[in-house]
């Protein structure tokens, strides 16, 4: 009886796992969502890139760019470490500026105009396989509990004979 209570205790905490990639899929979405209005919302500026770091190493895939933008009414925002996609960041190699896309209201929010279509497909991409991925997980814990409901635990039945 204690096997059956675990593993029924086991297939309901893997609920959690359908959770998880819905929730990862809405924040991707999110994220998709606020780049794409970054992109067609914000307002141009050129930004002078100050710092390029690209790994040269395929198991470290975190790259960025520190850029100084200088908005039209002539203010000065700097935004470090802005993270790129390794496949993108080399494409940003040997350039001084660049045209952006930011939010004054939040400088959190910029975009590099020549990457940001793919980024933004990317996450919204991301997001949809974040979101199947949860359906089809979800499908299996529902059936692998209803299994466990109706029939008991497989591995505590008598073998037929």
């Amino acid at each position: 009886m204690a096997k059956q209570s675990l593993l029924v205790w086991v297939a309901r905490l893997l609920w959690l796992a359908p959770g998880l990639l819905f929730a990862l899929g809405v924040y991707l979405g999110w994220s998709a969502y606020r780049l794409y209005h970054v992109w067609q919302e914000g307002i141009p500026a050129i930004a002078e890139i100050t710092a390029l770091e690209i790994s040269a190493r395929v198991d470290v895939t975190y790259d960025y760019v520190n850029l100084r933008i200088r908005l039209p009414d002539g203010r000065v925002v700097e935004r470090k470490q802005l993270s790129l996609p390794h496949t993108l960041a080399p494409l940003l190699r040997g350039r001084d500026s660049i045209e952006v896309r930011i939010r004054p209201e939040n400088p959190e929010d910029v975009v590099i105009v020549e990457l940001v279509q793919t980024q933004w497909r990317m996450a919204l991409i991301q997001a949809i396989m974040s979101l199947v991925g949860g359906v089809f997980f979800a499908v299996g814990v529902a059936w692998w509990n209803r299994l466990l409901r109706r029939r008991g635990d497989p591995a505590l039945r008598a073998p037929e004979v």
